[in-house]
């Protein structure tokens, strides 16, 4: 599989060490990725049985290592295979095999909305105890002026993660119509994370926010923050689940929520009936578009416990029921895999802080297997997202 990769791709060439023994180059690139892999007669049939959780487990567990800026370009094998079809037809049957089994069970998440599976991955409740510690973690990697746990928005001139996630931010703004008139109007967030689009649209236009969200390490984060931005006369959080929308706002943000929810037509109903007139809601999600979708069981396992890619088709329609207008937009191709580039980045830089936070912070039993969990996901979502299975787009309706 790795020779006819590198015949469809042959910017690098690997040279792989198997149980020690380093085995002959495969490509004539001389931009060379060494792979060491230990037990590899084991680690092969475990990825081949299982795929995605195989190879992630294999990894995590240090029996497949690669430099940490070399380690896209290794699992880039495994996400191209299963999304180029010429590729795919290059390989031996039996490679392509086991490549079909691995489609059926490639995707990014499974369902759910249940708080568990909220605070499982965005308060960290199975690895921290206190909420901080959490926040601290994911501040490591995410960390900018307004806080997404979501892509930017990048263009030629983008520089930084910052610069991207403003723009972002501020293109949101414009598509809802907020401007310098705008001040002292209402905005409810769904799902506001660290809080980084309120702290944004309070700063900026003056818009008085309200967010929920389910996690209470979030929501801590958020409050020390409006204390700290002196925002407490604008911006406001509740700990609640986003169906349970109440009062009348003149814009409805969610920017990646609905990767957590299953009943789109219960919440853009909701959403529907807390909007004043004239005004606009905007539904930032990765969306996916194939009928071959389905749940990545390392992601599911490790990362997001009960969450799916929407299925576009699917939620326009459901817009269609309870909105007039409904505008679709799409972020550049390379929104997610820069954002993604600078969070890896983030969390390579600042490994050994983290390594100490989990070693006497948390719960883990094995600090280095946790790191890897963190490093092996921000890579695969990298390579999964740069090959166009799904696609980032903003939704703007209006009754």
């Amino acid at each position: 599989m790795v020779a006819a990769y590198v015949k469809r791709y042959p910017e690098h060439s690997f040279k792989l060490f198997l149980d020690g023994k380093e085995c002959q180059p495969i490509g004539d690139s001389i931009n060379v990725i060494g792979v060491k892999i230990t037990n590899s007669d084991a680690v092969l049939r475990r990825i081949f049985a299982e795929g995605s959780l195989g190879l992630g487990e294999a990894y995590c567990e240090r029996l497949i290592q690669v430099d940490d800026r070399l380690y896209k370009y290794f699992l880039f094998i495994f996400v191209r295979a299963v999304h180029d079809k010429r590729l795919l037809l290059s390989l031996p049957f039996s490679d392509i095999f086991f490549i079909l089994k691995a489609k059926l069970h490639q995707g990014f998440f499974g369902r759910n909305t249940k708080s568990e599976n909220i605070n499982a991955h965005y308060s960290l409740s199975d690895w921290f105890d206190n909420d901080k510690d959490a926040n601290d973690f994911y501040m490591f990697w995410l960390n900018s002026k307004y806080i997404q746990y979501s892509c930017g928005k990048w263009d030629k001139n983008t520089k930084t993660l910052d610069e991207a996630q403003f723009n972002k931010l501020d293109f949101y703004a414009k598509r809802l119509g907020i401007d310098k008139n705008s001040k002292n109007k209402t905005l409810v967030d769904l799902g506001c994370g660290w809080g980084g689009c309120m702290f944004f649209m309070a700063e900026n236009y003056g818009i008085r926010c309200t967010g929920l969200t389910l996690s209470t390490a979030q929501a801590e984060y958020v409050r020390d923050e409006i204390k700290k931005r002196h925002l407490e006369d604008l911006v406001s959080v509740e700990i609640d689940d986003i169906h349970n929308i109440k009062g009348s706002y003149d814009y409805v943000i969610s920017v990646g929520v609905m990767e957590h929810i299953n009943d789109y037509n219960h919440l853009y109903k909701a959403t529907s009936s807390v909007l004043n007139k004239n005004g606009s809601a905007l539904i930032h999600s990765m969306f996916h578009t194939s009928i071959f979708y389905g749940v990545d069981p390392f992601l599911a396992k490790y990362i997001f416990p009960g969450g799916a890619v929407p299925d576009l088709k699917q939620n326009l329609k459901i817009f269609r029921k309870y909105f007039k207008i409904v505008d679709r937009n799409d972020l550049p191709e390379n929104s997610y895999p820069k954002t993604l580039d600078c969070w890896y980045a983030n969390f390579c830089q600042n490994e050994a802080a983290i390594r100490k936070l989990l070693a006497e912070k948390s719960k883990v039993k094995d600090v280095d297997f946790s790191i890897r969990i963190f490093k092996h996901y921000l890579t695969l979502a990298h390579c999964g997202l740069s090959n166009k299975f799904s696609l980032v787009s903003n939704i703007l309706v209006k009754n």
